[in-house]
């Protein structure tokens, strides 16, 4: 197309199309100015029945989609499995992160409209609830516990915990990183295995986006990754940071070898660069994840 258009614009009618490109670009301009930039892309909802349905991003761009289910990797290939695991997890994990941020977002802009004009009965309800949800000590540890780690890593821990997606709670409840859950007013399903007389449930979620948002909570929460939290602090390279992530697993320092083999042999760090494509913010379905 480009070809063609340099082609035509060496003709000698090339004015005619250049002042129509020209109206072009001062229309787009004047809309612009008016309405702003154009609004961001909806979540779109897919319920997927097989892994040919997953959309595979080619970019470093990556839509906002949101899985309901998920399909059965089965019969595909050892790399065709992982290929289509990360990118059925990706959108999840960016969506996440995603409302993460705009929480903070909200947290900081709380507190500065707080230090000027001081706390209003509402602005104190609505911190009280942050600290609360994020089990915070104060407004600094809130908005520690609300910062970011890379996307290799949560990817590193659901292909781990999820054997890659062919864990039976991965395919039944969408719990791709192994929560328990101790609360039976909570969805869960029975574990395969027990502890002694005491039976052993996982937490079941209605998309992959509510079992990575609960992850970011679990892990912005516990205490079991208080070091882990501070490093993330003062850096964002997946090798060092994986080291405070023992305690997520029983099997400790092997767990931290497992990960540092699964991103460095998957080259799951390339996806740390991946950023989720503007979302519009009055999107019906985006709203309801930020509600959740």
């Amino acid at each position: 197309m480009l070809k063609e258009l340099r082609k035509k614009l060496s003709c000698r009618n090339a004015l005619p199309i250049v002042g129509g490109l020209l109206i072009v670009g001062l229309f787009a301009f004047i809309i612009f100015k008016i309405f702003g930039p154009p609004s961001g892309r909806p979540v779109k909802i897919i319920d997927i029945n097989t892994a040919d349905s997953i959309v595979i991003h080619s970019d470093s761009l990556v839509k906002p989609v949101l899985y309901v289910k998920v399909p059965d990797f089965s019969k595909l290939s050892v790399k065709d499995r992982k290929k289509k695991f990360v990118h059925l997890m990706l959108p999840a994990i960016l969506l996440a992160q995603e409302k993460i941020a705009v929480e903070r977002l909200q947290i900081e802009r709380l507190l500065k409209k707080t230090k000027e004009q001081g706390f209003s009965s509402e602005d104190s309800i609505v911190l009280n609830n942050f600290l609360e949800k994020f089990n915070a000590k104060n407004e600094s540890d809130l908005l520690n516990r609300l910062h970011p780690h890379p996307a290799s890593i949560v990817l590193a821990q659901a292909a781990i915990e999820s054997g890659w997606g062919s864990s039976r709670f991965f395919k039944e409840a969408n719990n791709a990183f192994g929560i328990w859950s101790y609360n039976s007013d909570e969805q869960r399903i029975v574990a395969g295995e027990s502890r002694g007389e005491n039976t052993i449930f996982l937490r079941s979620y209605d998309t992959l986006f509510d079992s990575v948002y609960d992850y970011l909570l679990v892990i912005a929460r516990g205490s079991a990754y208080k070091d882990f939290r501070k490093s993330r602090m003062k850096s964002q390279n997946p090798y060092r940071l994986i080291w405070f992530l023992s305690n997520y697993s029983e099997k400790r320092l092997g767990y931290v070898v497992s990960l540092r083999n699964v991103i460095e042999f998957n080259d799951l760090s390339q996806y740390d660069h991946y950023q989720l494509e503007e979302i519009d913010e009055n999107d019906e379905n985006w709203e309801k994840l930020l509600a959740l």
